[in-house]
């Protein structure tokens, strides 16, 4: 479908485009902007000309958190964060963070489909002297329809969908109709992927979550396995739009990480590598204590021994890895979000075909060996 409307002579009066001579990252701000740093990479931006295209935003949610509440989130997101570089931390470089619009696609669309899947009931019982397991057969069948909207996609290059995905939701309810007043004194980036480009990502999500709703309508089985598929997604209407996004980037060992914070919602999320000396110091720790503990206890119950010993290392192991994962796991790296379930309207799937065809059932005796 057709999407947004063009700019109308004048609009674009003031409006600049800032080029990254580094990176080639392109931000549109107006002309009393001066000199700025790239949101992408950090590194100084140029102007190069007026701002011109093809295509205007229909919508644009405002910024609700301002610069400082950023920061703020920021300081608090470090705070604990202990296999966090200590390059991402500085105090000057969480003031360079950078509020941007980034321009969206939302997609509206229509998933339709009919899966077959093979399932099982399985069960193992003791009949005497033998085990006996029941396996039944059954062929499944789901059909139905689910209708999304607003599904968005970023129509950035330079930013990483992983980021956008995982800053989502935005409260859409809060959209105003776009000016491009709204763009004065602030900056946004600029659109440089189609929706024709986004729209396979769109679609994606909208299948991926069908097929889930479909399957969630399946119980009873201890097995479920797809047969086959036939699932078509079409769109209905695409919508462009600004959404706000407070960024900061540090360059460290030669690469670009971001920390990426919802301009409406605060939700933060980045990709930051691990500190692995701390993560290695941390792993250490946890793992003497974890044995030392666990051999005090076997040694005061009498039970410490060179296989009980043994044990209580394989286990320091495990909650050792459970520890360093959870500290890993609290810096909220970003995900590809697989789904769009979010987005589906009210009522969700609407089921037309429901069949659980029986095929057979098989039976396995095999002799339990009694141990001596």
């Amino acid at each position: 479908a057709t999407a947004g409307q063009a700019w109308q002579p004048g609009e674009t009066e003031g409006m600049r485009i800032y080029t990254c001579n580094t990176c080639g990252g392109e931000i549109v701000a107006d002309d009393a902007t001066g000199a700025t740093e790239c949101p992408f990479c950090g590194n100084p931006v140029v102007m190069t000309g007026q701002f011109a295209g093809d295509l205007k935003p229909d919508l644009v949610i405002p910024f609700k958190l301002d610069k400082k509440a950023a920061m703020e989130a920021l300081k608090k997101h470090y705070s604990g964060k202990k296999l966090l570089p200590k390059v991402f931390k500085d105090e000057n470089r969480v003031k360079e963070v950078k509020g941007m619009y980034v321009p969206y696609w939302l997609f509206d669309c229509d998933a339709r489909g009919d899966i077959i899947y093979d399932a099982e009931k399985r069960r193992t019982r003791r009949e005497g002297e033998y085990e006996v397991t029941t396996v039944e057969r059954y062929v499944i069948r789901r059909a139905g329809s689910m209708h999304f909207e607003n599904i968005p996609v970023d129509g950035s290059v330079k930013m990483d969908d992983k980021i956008t995905e995982s800053l989502e939701p935005y409260d859409l309810t809060k959209a105003v109709a776009f000016t491009p007043a709204v763009l004065s004194g602030a900056m946004a980036d600029h659109a440089d992927v189609d929706a024709d480009a986004c729209e396979a990502r769109a679609v994606n999500r909208a299948t991926g979550s069908f097929k889930s709703a479909l399957e969630d309508t399946i119980d009873g089985y201890t097995s479920l396995s797809e047969k086959s598929s036939s699932v078509h997604v079409a769109g209905s209407k695409v919508t462009p739009v600004l959404l706000p996004v407070w960024l900061i980037t540090t360059v460290k060992d030669g690469k670009t990480y971001t920390f990426a914070i919802n301009g409406q919602t605060g939700r933060l999320t980045c990709n930051v590598p691990t500190a692995k000396g701390k993560a290695f110091l941390w792993g250490a720790v946890s793992f003497a204590g974890v044995l030392g503990l666990t051999a005090l206890i076997l040694h005061l119950t009498k039970a410490l021994g060179s296989g009980t010993l043994l044990m209580a290392a394989i286990f320091a192991l495990f909650v050792t890895i459970g520890i360093v994962g959870t500290m890993i796991g609290k810096l909220k790296q970003a995900t590809t979000q697989s789904g769009a379930s979010g987005y589906a309207c009210e009522g969700g799937l609407n089921l037309t075909l429901e069949s659980d065809s029986y095929q057979y059932t098989k039976k396995d005796r095999k002799k339990i060996e009694e141990k001596n």
